[in-house]
C-alpha cells in the first residue's frame, strides 16, 4: 500500500479528501490540461515570461496529489522545486543563465514523473477508470518532455526548428508542445517541422516512443480487463464424463 507524501490523520473521517485521493490521477489529468488552457491563454510578450512558470507550477500542484513517500517521489520533489527555482530566476535575471537549468530541470522532473506512473501501472492487477487516466498522464507527460528537449535544441540553434510566422517567437513554448504532440501521435501536420539534425532525431525518436507507447498501453488494458472479468467469476465445473460405451 502506498503511504502518501504528506500523511492525512483519520482519512476516513473525511470524505471529501477520501474521494481526492481516491481519483487522484483523473484530478492530476485535469489540472495538465488546465496547465494547458491557461498557457495557451497567456499571449503575447507575457508568454515568454509567465507560461514555462505556469505550467510547471500546474504539473507540481499535480505530482503532488499522486506523490507518495518513496525515494523515487523524494526525488522527483527535489527535482521539481529545483526546477521550480531556476525558472523564477530566468524570469527575474536578464539573459538565458538559469534557463538551460531550468529546461533540464523540467525535463528531469517530467522524466522521473514517468517512470514512477510507468512503475504503478506495470504494478496494478486491476484497471480501473483512474488507472486508465494515468496512462493518459504518461502520454502527456512524454510530450511535455519532448518539449523541454526541443527548447534546449533551439536554445542551442535557432534555426532548429521551423514554425510560420512569429509562432516560434510569439509563442514558444505552445509551438514546441504542439510540435511534440504531432510528433507523439505522428500526425505530423507539417506546419511545424524539425531543421537540424538533432532536431529530426528527436522527432524521429518522439514518433517512435509514442506508438510504442500505445501498442504497450492498449494490451496492458485490454489484458488486464480480461483478467479482470475472468478472475471475477468462479471456476465452471468439470464436464461430467460420458456414458460408459456399451461392449459386446
Amino acid at each position: 500500500m502506498q503511504r502518501l507524501l504528506f500523511p492525512l490523520a483519520n482519512l476516513r473521517e473525511r470524505p471529501a479528501l477520501a474521494t481526492l485521493f481516491a481519483y487522484k490521477y483523473s484530478i492530476t489529468l485535469a489540472i495538465i490540461l488546465a496547465a494547458h488552457v491557461v498557457l495557451v491563454g497567456v499571449i503575447g510578450e507575457r508568454t515568454v515570461l509567465l507560461a514555462p512558470f505556469i505550467l510547471l507550477a500546474l504539473y507540481f500542484s499535480g505530482f503532488l496529489l499522486m506523490a507518495d513517500r518513496s525515494g523515487l517521489c523524494r526525488t522527483a520533489l527535489f527535482l521539481g522545486l529545483a526546477a521550480l527555482v531556476a525558472t523564477v530566476l530566468d524570469n527575474l535575471v536578464a539573459g538565458d543563465v538559469f534557463l538551460v537549468p531550468a529546461l533540464g530541470g523540467h525535463a528531469a522532473f517530467l522524466a522521473l514523473l514517468i517512470v514512477i506512473l510507468l512503475g504503478r501501472l506495470f504494478e496494478e492487477r486491476r484497471m480501473p477508470f483512474d488507472g486508465i487516466m494515468a496512462g493518459v498522464i504518461v502520454f502527456l507527460l512524454m510530450a511535455g518532455l519532448w518539449t523541454q528537449l526541443y527548447g534546449l535544441t533551439v536554445l542551442a540553434d535557432p534555426a532548429a526548428i521551423a514554425a510560420p510566422g512569429d509562432g516560434l517567437r510569439l509563442h514558444p513554448y505552445a509551438t514546441l508542445y504542439y510540435l511534440s504532440v504531432t510528433a507523439l501521435t505522428t500526425a505530423g501536420f507539417g506546419d511545424v517541422f524539425p531543421v537540424s539534425d538533432m532536431a529530426r532525431i528527436l522527432v524521429a525518436y518522439e514518433g517512435l516512443v509514442g506508438q510504442v507507447y500505445m501498442v504497450v498501453f492498449i494490451a496492458l488494458l485490454m489484458g488486464r480487463h480480461f483478467a479482470g472479468r475472468v478472475s471475477g467469476h468462479a471456476v465452471p465445473p468439470e464436464v461430467p464424463p460420458g456414458p460408459p460405451s456399451d461392449r459386446r
